[in-house]
């Protein structure tokens, strides 16, 4: 493949991407991708099959969640580090591109088909984040009850995390001024140990 076929299909995930965020996936027709794109409007079968294929070929883009979970586990941290390791990487990812976050929660709210796609990128990272919580439960390091609603409430506090969350129209009631993301993260992570009954040796 040419370096222009790659730059005209990147073009194309891209726009996907973005109209997909702004108007939601099923509204958004291949003409008006390829438009923003400025790609023709034959290269999206020609590429990927059609409209649904176009979708899964853009998280396959933009979603990275899967391979650092994958490699993440294989360092095998203890479970404070581990935990701390990963909503980094979640937030850095969530904060670099908020595009995402509105699809996903587009299609988790309108119970799309495509839930099933989406969930073959995010649970790598989910069920390593429960590894962690079975695991520092297991040594005493963690103390909560339900582990299906502690691991509900860190997964809802690291989507809900970062300062883009603002735009939702359901969180209007959201007042302070935006943290650095230094900050945002400390404090996300300080939050969700102290969520799990976590307290650091000699506080």
């Amino acid at each position: 493949m040419t370096k222009d076929e790659e730059h005209v299909k990147l073009r194309i995930l891209k726009a996907t991407r973005k109209l997909a965020a702004a108007r939601g996936f099923d509204v958004t027709t291949v003409r008006e991708i390829c438009r923003e794109a400025d790609a023709n409007i034959s290269l999206v079968s020609y590429y990927y099959g059609g409209k649904e294929q176009l979708f899964e070929a853009m998280l396959d883009e933009f979603m990275l969640g899967r391979p650092f979970s994958d490699a993440l586990r294989q360092e095998r941290l203890d479970p404070v580090t581990g935990l701390e390791r990963l909503v980094a990487r979640l937030f850095a990812l969530w904060q670099q591109d908020p595009e995402i976050s509105l699809i996903l929660h587009q299609e988790f709210a309108l119970r799309s088909e495509r839930i099933a796609i989406i969930q073959r990128y995010t649970l790598p990272a989910w069920s390593l984040l429960r590894h962690y919580l079975e695991q520092g439960r297991a040594q005493g390091i963690f103390h909560f009850q339900s582990l299906d609603l502690a691991l509900l409430q860190m997964t809802g506090s690291i989507v809900f995390s970062s300062n883009a969350a603002k735009s939702y129209p359901m969180l209007p009631i959201l007042d302070e001024q935006p943290l650095s993301p230094d900050e945002h993260l400390e404090q996300l992570t300080s939050s969700l140990l102290a969520s799990v009954g976590y307290v650091k040796p000699g506080a």
